[in-house]
């Protein structure tokens, strides 16, 4: 798989209570797979992705891939501060159809 094209990052809508509102985010989504765009990245490094617990997360990361259209390629932010829950996130984007992960430097 060649990445190229435009991979459109993803914003991540909340509630005003701060929850996850999934409806929204399957929305955007949807209305993005219409767009000439080549893929989607979800919980990239401008999003929310060290900010969302790991179910937060993985439930992100199953909206996204729920809603897209089979054509796009979908790239997943799952940087964690540990190597295991780096891994644990690659391994459930894997599962969930990701094409890709995203893995950002780690702090020092």
């Amino acid at each position: 798989m060649l990445l190229e094209g435009l991979q459109l990052p993803l914003t991540t809508p909340f509630f005003a209570d701060g929850r996850l509102n999934p409806r929204k985010l399957e929305h955007n989504v949807a209305r993005y797979s219409k767009t000439l765009a080549t893929g989607l990245l979800a919980l990239s490094a401008v999003g929310e992705a060290t900010m969302l617990s790991d179910e937060e997360t993985r439930q992100t990361l199953g909206c996204v891939s729920d809603a897209a259209a089979a054509e796009k390629v979908l790239v997943a932010g799952v940087s964690r501060d540990s190597v295991a829950g780096t891994l644990n996130l690659a391994e459930f984007a894997a599962k969930a159809g990701y094409d890709a992960v995203l893995v950002r430097r780690p702090s020092r």
